[in-house]
């Protein structure tokens, strides 16, 4: 395990044109401790039902993409907390850059390698993957199969449950991420812990199609959710969980606690602005290390 893991993504955007110079992303350090203990076989509890990770590869000038979060959204509505969103942001394809007259540039670096070593790299925007889960070989699907495979794996039974806490003081841009591990069947394989910022409620500009009846060409007041800031965690796999025990029995338990401190920058004299945590939702979510399939994920606020 890393004694220096990356903190939460601090996107800041400079008060010039994001097309003319990126956006700074500074990283505090941060330190990670882990505590484990086994249950008796009475209290070990029953496996939770499965939340869906949906990472969705997106971008502010896909026209296309205003109509895939929307069905997210939906899905969202239609089974509350059992979905958990990351909207990626990636460099490459053109549908990703900020349109014209935006404020902010939303391409994150670890999306992009996300997108690259576990997608394999994407250029089909609107896309995404459910819980890393292929579809005939690939584990980047369009938004048709989208509600089929959510469902599919909605109903999937898995051997380990995931609880999140989070805590942040504004005073200090300091903050606590604890995540509980409870294994209710035994594991025998190596798997990680990787845990992502998103960010909420960010008006900003949105491409739409031209034949759009009620936003023809562009909304210049959409209302952006879920955008990935970051990760806790290494990228793109995640920190692996107690390699000392290679077998965790049914009922042992890990606790992973992260710190990490959240940093505001200035850049050639001009003010900035850090992400807002009141807005912030913490995702975290075990992966099979050999491929990248997601066991289990949970959310939370990272401040009330």
């Amino acid at each position: 395990m890393r004694n220096t893991i990356l903190s939460v993504a601090c996107l800041v955007f400079l008060l010039t044109s994001c097309e003319e110079k990126p956006p700074i992303i500074n990283f505090g350090a941060g330190t990670s401790v882990d505590t484990t203990y086994v249950l008796d076989a009475s209290a070990i509890p029953a496996a939770q039902p499965h939340n869906v990770l949906m990472e969705e590869f997106t971008g502010a000038s896909c026209t296309n993409c205003p109509a895939a979060h929307e069905l997210l959204n939906n899905i969202e509505n239609d089974h509350p907390g059992r979905i958990n969103l990351l909207g990626l942001y990636i460099t490459g394809p053109l549908q990703t850059k900020p349109p014209h007259g935006a404020k902010y540039d939303f391409r994150d670096k670890d999306a992009t390698t996300i997108s690259a070593d576990i997608y394999g790299g994407v250029n089909i925007l609107p896309s995404g993957g459910i819980d890393r889960v292929p579809v005939n070989g690939n584990i980047r699907i369009d938004k048709g199969l989208w509600i089929s495979n959510f469902e599919s794996q909605l109903a999937t039974t898995q051997p380990v449950n995931v609880e999140v806490a989070a805590a942040f003081d504004t005073a200090s841009g300091e903050g606590t991420v604890v995540v509980t591990l409870t294994y209710t069947d035994a594991v025998s394989f190596d798997h990680n812990l990787s845990i992502a910022v998103s960010e909420s409620s960010i008006i900003d500009v949105q491409e739409y199609p031209a034949t759009d009846p009620v936003h023809p060409n562009a909304d210049e007041e959409y209302d952006f959710e879920n955008v990935f800031r970051g990760m806790l965690t290494t990228v793109p796999s995640g920190d692996a969980i107690l390699p000392s025990i290679t077998d965790k029995e049914a009922g042992r338990v890990v606790v992973r606690k992260y710190t990490f401190a959240l940093q505001s920058l200035v850049e050639d004299g001009d003010d900035v602005t850090v992400i807002n945590p009141k807005n912030c939702k913490v995702v975290a979510f075990v992966t099979r290390a050999d491929d990248h399939r997601v066991l289990q994920s949970a959310q939370t606020k990272l401040m009330p």
